[in-house]
């Protein structure tokens, strides 16, 4: 198993990575529902429910950045949905790839000291993680079989 350099990982806005970003959190949570009944003899029973996600960033804010406070704020006010992508820029091995809206965006700039932002995303509909393949692709990849089965 390779060992990765976490300083390396980067939250992307579309193509744009999150700039002066230090701490990226990608959460992928599963509800459980408990199923606990008599027949469980005394142990407890769960039934995988919904899939969801987070992405949490903090960092340096940059007003030059091509992404910062200001666009965030945007996004929140118009309850827009934007295409997040969690990956290391120089490997395409693992990557998170989800729609995502912004939940939360606050700036902190206290005395004397570097103003800093953070970032709250929360994932909606299908999100993938692992290599670059995604459900438009792989379904695209299966009707390309199923055509070419067709003609054979």
């Amino acid at each position: 198993m390779p060992i990765f350099n976490a300083s390396s990982f980067l939250l992307f806005k579309d193509e744009t990575a999150i700039g002066h970003s230090k701490d990226v959190k990608v959460n992928i949570e599963l509800d459980l529902q408990d199923s606990t009944s008599k027949d469980s003899q005394g142990f407890k029973e769960f039934i995988a429910s919904i899939i969801g996600g987070s992405a949490i960033v903090s960092g340096l804010t940059a007003y030059d950045d091509s992404l910062n406070f200001e666009q965030f704020a945007d996004y929140v006010l118009t309850r827009s949905v934007q295409q997040f992508y969690f990956k290391d820029p120089n490997e395409n091995s693992f990557i998170v790839n989800a729609q995502g809206i912004i939940q939360s965006v606050d700036e902190v700039s206290d005395h004397e000291k570097i103003t800093k932002f953070n970032l709250n995303v929360k994932f909606t509909g299908i999100f993938t993680a692992g290599d670059n393949r995604n459900w438009e692709n792989i379904f695209d990849f299966w009707e390309d079989i199923s055509q070419n089965w067709e003609n054979v």
